[in-house]
């Protein structure tokens, strides 16, 4: 008798989705608020999973699969069956039982990377990590599960940003699915152009052919051999700022794949907001961690950092928003370029924002070394501009992070889009304005320089735009049980200055 693999993973199909996985996170928000009537917080998590599952199946049989397929990701199941158990579960002498499922999941993916070498020749030698970007997610996220209750809140954010540099910059080589993707790695890797970006000749491990993954953070698939996802968001707003609308229209099969990938992708970026807002920034953006890297620098040389005033921080912002706006008109103007690539006399790039960005420059060499510095841009391009702009905005990068905290984050285009959902997501900062004794920690040590949770002594959310939820402010205050993290409705972290200065 064969174990029925294909049929269980069909039956297991819906927890991929973020339909599925929507429906449960807002039953999981009604079950945790305690004004809700015992009776409804009991039955609404079973009725929502049932009912979503349901309706999954009854849209998949009626002709929707393949698009369905398109929003299918493994961090859904990652984030259902093992990082929202573990928020929720009250740390009691039952939670080691739940611990076992995390342990599995490791034990699931060793056992997976073991298999897949199998497919490697006789004496074909070491080729990294050979494992399918479900089991790596799901593994990495049970690793990531089983560390959580060892570790202080600081030791645990370090250790996530650690894992996702690890995972999104050097993912491209280490981890690939078997070893003929690694092959056809390896032998991507003389094709690239000087002077020329085409993010065609890089091709992420978790690109499938209906599917792109686009996170909220600033990921850039300009790492090692294409990274391990799509690339930032701001490529997904370029790429469909260049699908010609008409022919989409007309029935052009390519312009209607590019289209549908590129919404596709848009609607699960949109999801993620919702679920974790500027989290992404704080815990799992490269450029983040790279610059965190600077700044540690900075501290260990003994020197101050500079605290810009609100005039600087104002334009930052403005110029985030500018940059990003000249990007995606000319990302427009690219489906109207004349055989000479040129429009309206000028060379424009394929992905404008990408010319310039810092991540194409610090990306690569982060992920393989200073010689994989990219050449400069030529004076063709736009008169130069791109040329200029790529040392300027280099510098602007270095800067914000060298000398100021984070002053990066509110120039990043790719994160203002996250901070719309820092108030009406599912993640909230909150405070307990009686236990505040006003020592403003909080704004001592928040790298973003908010002073809203200091400042706040009615409310209760102190959710602000720019808070790339590090929960620093968490992490020192004082005072137990003053500020904390709440997900879902329910409270996942809060402060507790009796162990040590660290939350619980």
């Amino acid at each position: 008798m064969t174990f029925p693999v294909e049929a269980i993973s069909a039956l297991l199909v819906p927890l991929t989705s973020p339909f599925f996985c929507l429906a449960v996170l807002l039953a999981a928000s009604i079950a945790a608020d305690a004004q809700k009537p015992r009776w409804l917080r009991r039955s609404v998590l079973p009725a929502a999973f049932a009912s979503a599952w349901a309706l999954y199946r009854l849209a998949a049989d009626a002709g929707a699969s393949a698009w369905l397929a398109r929003l299918d990701s493994p961090l859904f199941p990652a984030l259902l069956g093992l990082a929202l158990p573990a928020m929720f579960l009250p740390r009691n002498r039952w939670y080691p039982v739940f611990l076992l499922a995390p342990a599995a999941c490791v034990g699931l993916a060793v056992a997976a990377a073991f298999r897949a070498y199998g497919s490697v020749p006789e004496g074909g030698g070491f080729h990294w990590l050979l494992i399918r970007p479900s089991f790596l997610v799901v593994g990495a996220t049970a690793l990531l599960v089983l560390a959580q209750p060892l570790l202080p809140l600081g030791s645990f954010r370090r250790l996530v940003r650690g894992t996702a540099f690890l995972v999104l910059m050097f993912g491209g080589f280490m981890f690939r699915q078997d070893y003929a993707d690694y092959r056809e790695m390896v032998s991507r890797r003389t094709t690239a152009r000087e002077k020329v970006l085409v993010l065609g000749e890089t091709v992420p491990s978790m690109r499938a052919d209906n599917q792109v993954v686009h996170l909220p953070g600033a990921p850039c698939r300009l790492s090692a051999d294409g990274g391990y996802v799509q690339g930032c968001n701001l490529e997904l707003w370029q790429r469909l700022m260049q699908v010609d609308f008409g022919r989409a229209a007309a029935g052009d099969p390519g312009e209607r794949n590019v289209l549908t990938l590129a919404l596709a992708s848009a609607t699960v970026f949109l999801f993620l907001c919702f679920v974790g807002a500027r989290w992404w920034c704080g815990w799992i953006c490269p450029l983040s961690t790279l610059g965190g890297a600077l700044d540690w620098v900075r501290r260990r040389l003994g020197l101050d950092f500079l605290k810009p005033s609100e005039g600087l921080k104002t334009g930052f912002l403005a110029g985030g928003l500018s940059l990003a706006g000249l990007g995606l008109l000319l990302a427009r103007l690219y489906p109207g370029l004349d055989a000479g690539g040129r429009v309206l006399g000028c060379k424009i790039p394929v992905y404008p924002f990408c010319k310039l960005c810092p991540g194409q420059s610090l990306c690569p060499v982060a992920s393989q070394g200073p010689q994989a510095f990219p050449p400069l841009p030529g004076m063709e391009w736009l008169f130069g501009f791109f040329r200029i702009g790529v040392l300027v905005l280099l510098g602007i990068y270095l800067f914000s992070f060298a000398a100021v905290r984070r002053l990066w984050c509110r120039f990043c285009p790719m994160g203002m889009i996250a901070g719309l959902f820092n108030k009406g997501g599912l993640l909230r900062l909150e405070k307990e304005a009686g236990k505040c004794n006003r020592c403003g920690v909080c704004s001592e040590v928040c790298p973003m320089d908010i002073d809203v949770v200091r400042a706040e002594l009615t409310g209760s959310n102190v959710s602000s735009y720019h808070c790339v939820l590090c929960l620093k402010c968490v992490e020192h205050c004082p005072r137990d049980g003053c500020l904390g993290l709440r997900f879902a409705g329910g409270r996942v972290v809060e402060s507790r200055f009796a162990a040590g200065g660290k939350a619980s």
